[in-house]
């Protein structure tokens, strides 16, 4: 008798659904429209690469996130105490496909930067070509690489 009970309980409680009442649809905001407008790059913190979302105004983006990281952070990234050792003036000369990844031309000798100029640049390089695993620098004869963000992308 109790099985049946129970049973019984079960299959009106299965039957009755689990209480929540159907409701109209409720509107919200329409979706945003079109791919977003801003530049991943890393800056240092503490001294070490973090990743920051730039926006960018207007609708043209620059030739390469490396040129803006070049240009340093701007006065809002300053304020939350970004910094950067890229050297002012660095910028893309070219981008090409090599064996092991993509080969980054840069306007500067890479031999003498420093090892996190150099894991900005490369990192920055990686997320702009969409997550190439090795990034070889490249500039004013010297070279470095291939080379691999220690930061996940």
């Amino acid at each position: 008798m109790k099985k049946a009970w129970l049973v019984l309980l079960l299959t009106v409680a299965v039957v009755t659904g689990c209480g929540v009442r159907p409701s109209a649809v409720i509107p919200g905001a329409p979706a945003p429209v079109g791919p977003a407008n801003g530049a991943v790059l890393y800056f240092l913190s503490g001294g070490q690469p973090v990743r920051v979302l730039r926006p960018l105004a207007g609708a043209l983006a620059p030739a390469s996130p490396v040129d803006l990281l070049a240009a340093g952070p701007d006065e809002s990234e300053r304020e939350r105490g970004y910094t950067s050792e890229v050297p002012p003036g660095a910028v893309v000369l070219d981008q090409t496909p090599a064996p092991d990844g993509v080969t980054v031309t840069v306007s500067i000798a890479v031999a003498g930067l420093s090892a996190r100029a150099v894991d900005q640049i490369v990192c920055t390089a990686r997320d702009s070509l969409g997550g190439s695993p090795q990034i070889t620098l490249r500039g004013e004869g010297t070279t470095r690489g291939p080379l691999s963000c220690p930061l996940p992308g």
